[in-house]
């Protein structure tokens, strides 16, 4: 009697456990953007930021400006000018 409760239960526990795992996916998918949030403007879905980021001062333009070992030495002040 038991080995028949126990193979009835498993399928059960686990059918719970994927129903758990879907309404929660679902109500992820139905989530908002909420106020401050990304809104979509004009046709189409065209997404634009409300607030941008100033460019760091001592940033350079390009690639190689911010990267590579030359970019590395200024970091850790091991270059010699």
């Amino acid at each position: 009697m038991t080995n028949l409760i126990r193979l009835a239960a498993l399928p059960i526990l686990t059918a719970g456990i994927l129903g758990t795992a879907a309404l929660g996916l679902a109500g992820a998918a139905n989530a908002t953007a909420g106020p401050g949030g990304q809104q979509p403007s004009g046709p189409g879905y065209s997404y634009a930021p409300q607030t941008h980021a100033h460019p760091a001062p001592t940033a350079k333009p390009g690639w190689h400006g911010n990267h590579g070992p030359a970019y590395i030495a200024h970091l850790t002040g091991t270059d010699v000018r």
